[in-house]
């Protein structure tokens, strides 16, 4: 119950100490703004590939067949072909001139009697022309042209299997051929509509595929680590060692005086916060939330804001030079915020740190946080947060008693 008092004591007089500088708080919260700000617009820039170029291709029909000819208009209209592909049909003179003003990444030439030599059983012989200027596009469109061949390859070994019985059946040619001409063109939009060309595995990284979004969520993680350390410096350094000498004196552990400054920074960060991030809320339509998940990030915001505290409490404890402190705090923080992702998306990282980051309560943090607001998770894993915050916590009661008795 003393304790209590003691912490209750020592949180009216941080209160006290902060409302004192009613001038220079608010302008040291409102310079991480637009230092952060200023490093999301940068990043942003950056990454920023909304603007995705796309692959020209032009499709030459020297086979004047009516069969033929379908199968261009097919390809051209496709749109299973994947994304950042644009198919048109062109003359073989355009095809040069596309090629050698760079305008084209490649053009495909059906040759003369293709969809015949399909009937008669001869190997379809599609030339691609690549762009010399755009060696890796033409090996794409290389690579998704002959799956194309492989499809129609395949409604050729149809066509001729039908043909062989419809021969035996001693059926007249034009009958026949408009029956192969139909069976062709069901089968071949078979394959083009039953599933894509190219299979297409999608991974979202936010980073570039919504990056404004993304970094301004890394932005606000980034502000309110950077307040918690700003608001612990600034209660930290109107405590000099003559006080807490004194304090000692009258029985006042380090601990209550830590516990008392970690609860005053929690309450101003969380007024910050919650302010900060309805502001994204309202910027931004991808952040739409429901109150269950504004919960979960809520207690991610909190686990992190608790283990940050304890850390740069310890750090506080173990160094005994005020400067000292001060760069082992800013240099500790820099490595949180790096190592949780939100300055350097996980995804540029070597693949073998990832391990190594997954220690890390900034990481987990932030994971979480970006999970549930772009992800539209509806939950979280606590688990290695509350143990981080359970070990911290222990190591700070040891290390207090282990002063305490020092002191004595």
């Amino acid at each position: 119950m003393h304790t209590l008092k003691l912490v209750n004591l020592f949180i009216k007089n941080n209160l006290l100490q902060l409302g004192r500088k009613w001038l220079s708080l608010p302008l040291l919260l409102l310079s991480p703004i637009i230092l952060v700000s200023l490093l999301a617009w940068a990043i942003i820039s950056m990454v920023d590939t909304t603007e995705q170029e796309t692959m020209e291709v032009g499709l030459v029909n020297l086979d004047q067949s009516e069969e033929t000819a379908l199968i261009v208009d097919l390809l051209a209209e496709s749109s299973q072909l994947g994304e950042g592909l644009h198919m048109e049909k062109i003359s073989e003179a355009e095809g040069q001139t596309g090629i050698e003003a760079n305008q084209l990444s490649s053009y495909m030439v059906f040759p003369a009697d293709f969809f015949q030599g399909l009937l008669n059983g001869k190997r379809s012989q599609v030339t691609i022309v690549g762009n010399p200027e755009q060696p890796l596009e033409s090996q794409l469109i290389n690579e998704l042209m002959e799956t194309v061949t492989r499809h129609i390859r395949g409604s050729q070994a149809n066509i001729l299997t039908i043909n062989d019985y419809a021969k035996r059946l001693d059926m007249d040619n034009e009958a026949r051929n408009d029956m192969l001409f139909e069976q062709f063109v069901d089968f071949f939009f078979y394959v083009l509509g039953s599933n894509q060309v190219v299979d297409e595995q999608t991974l979202t990284n936010h980073a570039t595929a919504s990056p404004v979004t993304y970094f301004s969520l890394a932005g606000w993680f980034t502000l309110i680590t950077i307040w918690l350390f700003i608001l612990y410096t600034m209660l930290h350094r109107d405590n000099d060692e003559k006080m807490r000498t004194r304090m000692r004196l009258y029985g006042v552990t380090d601990w209550q005086q830590a516990v008392a400054a970690m609860i005053v920074s929690i309450i101003i960060l969380a007024v910050l916060a919650v302010l900060t991030f309805a502001g994204l809320v309202y910027l931004f339509d991808d952040l739409d939330l429901t109150s269950e998940n504004y919960g979960r990030i809520a207690i991610l915001t909190l686990l992190h804001s608790s283990i940050f505290l304890q850390c740069l409490i310890l750090l506080d404890w173990l160094l005994k030079s005020q400067k000292l402190t001060l760069l082992v705090h800013t240099a500790f923080t820099g490595m949180v915020l790096l190592f949780s992702g939100a300055i350097i998306p996980e995804i540029y990282f070597p693949a073998y740190l990832e391990k190594v980051f997954s220690y890390s309560f900034g990481y987990q943090s932030f994971h979480w946080i970006e999970q549930i607001s772009l992800n539209g998770r509806f939950y979280a894993e606590y688990q290695p947060l509350v143990y981080m915050l359970v070990v911290s916590f222990v190591i700070s009661l040891i290390v207090s008693l282990g002063k305490g008795r020092a002191y004595k």
